[in-house]
């Protein structure tokens, strides 16, 4: 009698897509000490700019839509954070450099 080999394959991982129907307040890093808020946006796209080589990660933005439905750019790198429209994330700082 032979025996079968229990399955051991890991099931692959689900990340579900963010609903991009949905407005967004989305945090950014400007520089090394500045935090701002884009408050009721939209994602829209994801874009290179003047890209010259295959792996060029400073060369893509993401295109956000405000609520008067114009556009604007912000760099892929500066994604701090985002969470729905109208809800303020609770955190606590527990330790500063």
């Amino acid at each position: 009698m032979s025996e079968t080999q229990p399955d051991t394959k890991l099931p692959e991982p689900v990340f579900p897509d963010v609903d991009v129907s949905k407005r967004y307040d989305v945090y950014c890093s400007e520089g090394y000490q500045r935090l701002v808020v884009y408050r009721d946006v939209r994602f829209k796209s994801v874009q290179k700019l003047l890209s010259v080589q295959k792996f060029d990660f400073l060369s893509i933005f993401i295109e956000l839509e405000q609520a008067d439905g114009k556009s604007f750019f912000i760099p892929k790198q500066g994604l701090a954070k985002f969470c729905e429209h109208g809800i303020e994330p609770v955190f606590e700082v527990i330790a500063t450099k």
